[in-house]
């Protein structure tokens, strides 16, 4: 999508994901990616491991590594990443799961927490922007 005032936006979901009724899993803007919240949910759009914080991490930062490749980026390009609980107690289990993730790569981190998600069972949901370096 583009025309004459902006840059052009490129909408993108990788095929092997469940895409969302209303949203993309990411915008290209330039070398800019945003990718939209991710929460464990399997191809049919089942929740993974419901109420389980760990379980439910562990399938986020899963979902978060597809969106990345099918964009040509990987974590080690994410600049920013917000995570979003519905209870702060488990920040304990996630944070770890996050650190391990990134494995070293310290990008900017918002931890926000909420009343609720989009269903009850969901514990947490992550957001990042990466940006696509240039190969020059």
């Amino acid at each position: 999508m583009s025309d004459d005032t902006g840059p052009t936006i490129e909408l993108l979901s990788p095929p092997d994901m469940f895409r969302g009724p209303t949203y993309e899993h990411a915008a290209r803007v330039g070398d800019f990616i945003f990718i939209a919240g991710q929460v464990a949910k399997d191809i049919e759009g089942k929740i993974i491991g419901p109420n389980d914080a760990e379980a439910q991490a562990r399938a986020v930062f899963e979902s978060l590594d597809k969106v990345l490749a099918y964009c040509g980026v990987t974590k080690r390009d994410v600049v920013k990443v917000t995570t979003y609980l519905v209870d702060s107690a488990d920040a304990p289990k996630v944070t770890p799961i996050r650190l391990a993730y990134f494995d070293g790569h310290r990008p900017p981190h918002t931890g926000v927490v909420i009343k609720a998600l989009g269903a009850p069972e969901v514990r947490l949901e992550v957001e990042a922007i990466a940006v696509a370096r240039r190969k020059d």
